[in-house]
């Protein structure tokens, strides 16, 4: 129901995802769906401001491949809706997704909470285990652009 409403807001916006590709979306194995880069795809769709669409899409592909899904796999897709709505400025909205992810995103709600003290904890722990990955990088621009908006600092360090 939720999916179908956000479908028939996008039709409206300009930013609806034709049945037929959202279909074909569900059927991609993971890293294809999370890597899509056309205009359908989800992180297309997020930087061009279709938000909704975006987190929509997430949602489904998750609800539809469940089975299939290793953890990691459906941690990143929970972490991926929070991170398009903390991108579109909507911060009180993504906190539910991050805490969802919460192993991944612990560095990403000290950020949105402004706590300092939990960033720098949650980097050193992050930094432990990914060593030097896009995240940290990510973590790290958090942690000098600390009064900047999620989609400002996230890209401080890159």
């Amino acid at each position: 129901m939720i999916v179908a409403t956000a479908l028939l807001l996008a039709a409206s916006t300009g930013c609806a995802i034709p049945t037929a590709d959202a279909d074909a979306q569900l059927a991609l194995d993971y890293v294809s769906f999370d890597a899509r880069s056309d205009r359908y795809g989800w992180r297309t769709l997020n930087a061009s401001g279709c938000t909704d669409e975006a987190v929509a899409l997430l949602t489904r592909y998750a609800s539809a491949n469940d089975a299939r899904l290793s953890g990691e796999a459906r941690r990143e897709l929970t972490f991926h809706a929070g991170q398009a709505l903390a991108f579109a400025g909507r911060d009180a909205e993504s906190i539910v997704h991050f805490e969802r992810a919460q192993d991944a995103v612990a560095a990403t709600l000290a950020f949105l909470r402004r706590g300092d003290a939990a960033l720098a904890a949650a980097r050193s722990a992050y930094a432990a285990a990914a060593g030097d990955s896009m995240r940290l990088r990510i973590i790290d621009g958090f942690i000098a652009c600390p009064d900047a908006s999620y989609r400002v600092a996230a890209h401080c360090r890159m």
